[in-house]
């Protein structure tokens, strides 16, 4: 797939395609790197000190964090930089008490209202605490750049979101480019009062992104929650103490969910509602992979997830390991609320195709709960061809389920 892409470019087709692949860039000049110190000292001034120490840097440089950083405004981190902390351990940037910041650290465009995506921007070595106990509202690392790096953060207690990835800006503004070709590696998300991971994409423009090799959990809503999986690869993800949905992944295109251990979803049990371990909607005219997932609903442990979370905090503020986790592995489910572990249950445009083999799933024996549910839906697209093979479901009272629209078929 071709993606031309210039900092004038639109780069994303009409929605409900993807834009994916291969970036050309305009050659630049080179530069002279330099490295800029930016020293807190866990004071309400360090959100100054910080923003300045950016503000000072140019394109190419390296800004190095150090310290514990009380912050009480949303640092803005300009493009062609790397911001790296001296470990998770000694550089901390915390958000004040009653800051209520709407983001702790962001991508300048989404600041300053961009109508272009920022450059390449790299994060990593260091600690994010969101500070939910005494803040509302705040996203822990909000990003609006293509040709991202995170790479090794942890990102605690963030009020909202802990990482969200957002077309729109700070007030409203949508792109007019992509923001494309970016990985997210090695991070560890505790304790978000919503999502862990949420991708707000009301247009096209935030596709081909990968998220691997990281844990989730104790997220207050979902662990990962996306409105475009277009492009994305989610892989060797822990993803745990979920109350809603482990992975809700909509507009799958050229999707892979690969290697994720969901240890469980649909822990707030609400009646009437439908929980999903893995959960996507297909576009027409490309491929979709899921595979080798291992996918469970064990119970929440007997003092709830509350008090999961409160030992979790606990831990955390004493620089510990979290407490073993209690799994309860069988027990009854609430009567009147519906599980389903992997689930295509929509086809948006045309005709969708995936393929879903080597998953294994391991459920409580009941009726509400279903292994694997293939279905058209009740969007626009004409069919859903699904190769579905190899995977082992066990104690699931509906292994599998047909609906209107959708058509297995044994594969090669």
């Amino acid at each position: 797939m071709l993606h031309l892409r210039s900092r004038l470019a639109v780069g994303a087709a009409a929605l409900g395609l993807t834009a994916a692949g291969v970036t050309i860039l305009m050659p630049v000049g080179a530069a002279s790197a330099a490295r800029v110190d930016a020293t807190c000292a866990n004071t309400l001034d360090d959100a100054k000190t910080l923003q300045a120490a950016i503000d000072s840097s140019k394109e190419g440089d390296e800004v190095v964090i150090k310290g514990q950083c009380l912050i009480n405004a949303t640092i803005s981190l300009p493009g062609k930089r790397t911001y790296r902390g001296d470990a998770k351990a000694a550089t901390v940037i915390k958000q004040a008490d009653g800051a209520n910041l709407p983001a702790l650290l962001a991508s300048e465009g989404w600041v300053k209202n961009f109508e272009l995506s920022d450059e390449t921007l790299r994060v990593e070595k260091l600690t994010i605490d969101g500070n939910r106990d005494t803040n509302t509202g705040t996203v822990g690392l909000m990003l609006r750049s293509w040709n991202a790096r995170i790479i090794d953060i942890d990102v605690y207690g963030a009020p909202s979101d802990g990482i969200r990835i957002s077309n729109p800006s700070k007030d409203g503004v949508m792109l007019r480019n992509t923001m494309v070709n970016s990985i997210i590696s090695d991070v560890y998300i505790a304790g978000a009062a919503e999502s862990g991971l949420r991708v707000v994409d009301p247009g096209n423009s935030v596709t081909d992104w990968t998220l691997t090799r990281s844990w989730i959990g104790f997220s207050g809503a979902n662990a990962i929650q996306t409105d475009n999986a277009a492009g994305w690869t989610f892989s060797d993800l822990h993803l745990y103490a979920t109350p809603k949905h482990a992975i809700d992944a909509h507009r799958c295109f050229g999707t892979s969910i690969h290697n994720n251990y969901i240890e469980d979803f649909g822990a707030e049990h609400k009646a009437n509602e439908t929980y999903y371990g893995i959960r996507c909607d297909l576009q027409g005219e490309s491929n979709t992979t899921i595979s080798s997932n291992r996918i469970h609903k064990f119970l929440p442990p007997p003092n709830g997830l509350a008090s999961g979370l409160a030992e979790l905090t606990k831990a955390w503020k004493q620089g510990m390991a979290p407490p073993e986790r209690k799994r309860t592995v069988s027990g009854p489910l609430p009567p009147d609320v519906d599980f389903v572990y992997l689930a295509l249950d929509g086809v948006n445009y045309g005709k969708g195709h995936a393929a879903v083999t080597g998953n294994t799933i391991l459920g409580h024996g009941t009726r509400r709960e279903t292994g694997m549910l293939f279905t058209k839906g009740e969007g626009g697209g004409e069919s859903m061809s699904v190769a579905s093979s190899g995977n082992l479901i066990d104690d699931i009272g509906i292994p599998r389920k047909v609906g209107p629209g959708a058509r297995l078929t044994r594969g090669y």
